[in-house]
């Protein structure tokens, strides 16, 4: 069985099991419907540790992932302007690059002037 459903089930089973204990000691429905909740999540997240980490990594293995994240560009300018030193000179290949090095441009300064009003 998917590791998914059996977890799904014994998180349901412990839940019952926790309502029907409440309901013989008398609560009235919907507090023992609450307590049976609290009790299940509690007893769930010790008790069953192997299960919920098998779904975890499950649901992360299906789930594909980018080639790049929103940072992955500027964090390659940034090392590569950091690799070119303030002379023009690659430090990682001892080269002459032309002119100065220019410093990457983040998304927020990039963005900033449509943020921030005019001091006109």
């Amino acid at each position: 069985m998917k590791a998914w459903f059996v977890y799904t089930l014994a998180r349901l089973g412990i839940f019952a099991a926790a309502l029907a204990v409440l309901l013989l000691v008398g609560l009235r429905w919907y507090w023992a419907a609450i307590g049976a909740a609290l009790i299940g999540l509690l007893v769930s997240y010790i008790a069953l540790p192997g299960l919920r980490g098998q779904v975890t990594s499950n649901i992360a293995s299906r789930r594909g992932r980018p080639e790049r994240d929103a940072d992955s560009d500027f964090e390659d300018d940034f090392v590569d302007a950091a690799d070119t030193d303030a002379t023009g000179t690659d430090t990682a290949t001892d080269t002459a690059t032309e002119g100065p090095a220019v410093p990457p441009v983040s998304d927020t300064e990039r963005h900033r002037s449509r943020r921030e009003p005019d001091a006109d």
